[in-house]
């Protein structure tokens, strides 16, 4: 038998392994039905794993005041969301004093693990001017956790492994070919998902009460940033869309209209 069918035959005995306990079911955020090859149980495991390594790698930060107001926002967005099927989780974090050092400036940003784990950087919340703008983040982060974003990349990455080890038993050209191929798909699925989490993010905003332009305003603000920071080496392969068209998407989303900007930004951006 040939070595390149010897693995093949052991990837798929290993994606048979990893779907077994797989589970169909009507997601409502994204309103599919969709397959997926772990449920809540197994995913909330898994951001309790991340969780737990979140804490050693950043500080916690307990501030009152500070804790109080993202706890406020974030009960009332998660109460509308599409899941109820898991506890929602979320902390206020920042760089270790002695990982600051090797960033000069704010860290603006946030991020969600699967199993509802949500954490919010201490510079973004300072960055954010006001609850509508801050409300924003924390709903498209919640839109990741309802989607099941971060379950449907692990789910990926199962196809992924097989491609990348039958490219290694083809020659160069096709490897090559390969590799680009699942780069390209990777990162358009992930730029996908920062659409699609703006988007029911959004929908939790007005559910909530609150003005979805903060997020229109928030990205701007991010841009504005963006242009006034170190010029970075140009790179093809983006993980997030460009804020030009997250923008154009975000106002369109919230308004309901498309405005000549937001048509030509979403056609093509120049970030």
């Amino acid at each position: 038998m040939k070595l390149w069918r010897f693995l093949w035959n052991i990837v798929v005995l290993l994606i048979i392994a990893a779907m077994a306990g797989c589970s169909s079911e009507f997601n409502l955020a994204t309103r599919q039905q969709e397959t997926l090859i772990y449920g809540s149980e197994k995913e909330v495991k898994i951001g309790e794993a991340v969780d737990k390594q979140v804490q050693k790698q950043f500080d916690i930060i307990y501030d009152v005041d500070l804790n109080e107001r993202v706890e406020r926002i974030y009960k009332k967005l998660t109460a509308v969301a599409d899941r109820q099927d898991i506890l929602y989780f979320i902390r206020v974090i920042d760089l270790k004093p002695e990982d600051r050092e090797d960033y000069e400036d704010p860290v603006v940003n946030a991020f969600a693990a699967p199993g509802g784990y949500m954490y919010v950087f201490k510079d973004l919340i300072d960055f954010a001017e006001s609850d509508d703008e801050l409300a924003g983040v924390i709903a498209h982060e919640i839109g990741h956790v309802t989607a099941r974003h971060g379950i449907k990349r692990l789910q990926y990455s199962y196809g992924a492994m097989a491609l990348q080890i039958l490219s290694t038993q083809a020659n160069a050209e096709v490897a090559r070919g390969t590799n680009l191929a699942l780069t390209s798909l990777l990162l358009e699925y992930s730029q996908k998902d920062e659409f699609e989490a703006d988007r029911l993010g959004i929908r939790y905003m007005k559910a909530a009460g609150y003005d979805p332009q903060g997020v229109v305003t928030f990205l701007k603000k991010l841009r504005t940033k963006q242009q006034e920071d170190k010029l970075r080496q140009f790179s093809y392969w983006r993980t997030h869309p460009h804020l030009p068209e997250r923008i154009s998407a975000a106002n369109i989303e919230a308004t309901g209209t498309m405005e000549f900007k937001d048509y030509l930004n979403i056609i093509g951006s120049d970030d």
